[in-house]
């Protein structure tokens, strides 16, 4: 598709996570129950390994959202009961299942959870900085999508952003669509309206919301 070219042209060298910099962070290892019974876990396995790690963080506030199968690895999302807020971003390793934290807005735009609130291991405590909780953003869902959208019309023509655009603590995350199926993510700033590609993750497979 559309996202082939390149969108995922600029992925080489970012590794399995995407990112070099994701080893300096440690990586959760799951249970050895939950390793793959292949070479590479399936979605349902991702999904078994992700809410692990949700419930490792020992915090009834959390719950898992979806989880998504991408080429490089899966991705899965984490909400707050109480607010129905995003909470945070995280991306599983297929070969066994270790979790770190996504790269990108999750770790330097997330006011509540992000590297700069203190963003660690399960369990780990957070405490929110100075200058704003990224509750009340001056960009609005609306905003954001169109952002998104506008971002995608000028780079891929043709790539559409989704209606939803889900609120995590100082930014939106939105899929981007093709022909009407997801294809690729990105994220808008809740405060200046600018757009972040998630160019680490490769070509989408399958998603599963835990939701459901």
């Amino acid at each position: 598709g559309m996202m082939g070219g390149p969108m995922m042209g600029m992925m080489g060298g970012y590794g399995q996570f995407g990112m070099g910099m994701m080893g300096g962070w440690g990586a959760w290892t799951p249970p050895a129950d939950l390793a793959p019974a292949g070479d590479r876990l399936t979605l349902e396995e991702a999904v078994a390994v992700a809410q692990a790690y949700v419930t490792a963080w020992d915090d009834p506030n959390l719950v898992l959202g979806e989880v998504m199968q991408f080429d490089n690895h899966f991705y899965a999302d984490v909400m707050e009961a109480d607010s129905g807020r995003g909470a945070f971003e995280f991306l599983i390793a297929p070969a066994d299942g270790a979790v770190v934290p996504e790269p990108g807005p999750n770790m330097m735009w997330n006011l509540r959870y992000g590297m700069h609130a203190g963003w660690g291991q399960p369990a780990t405590r957070w405490t929110r900085p100075a200058g704003g909780d990224g509750v009340s953003m001056a960009v609005s869902a609306e905003d954001a999508r169109a952002a998104a959208q506008a971002y995608l019309d000028a780079t891929y023509p043709g790539l559409t952003a989704d209606e939803e655009a889900e609120a995590f603590y100082g930014y939106y995350t939105l899929h981007i669509l093709e022909d009407g199926q997801v294809v690729g993510m990105l994220s808008v700033n809740g405060t200046s309206g600018a757009v972040w590609l998630h160019y680490w993750h490769g070509d989408f497979v399958d998603m599963i919301s835990a939701e459901a």
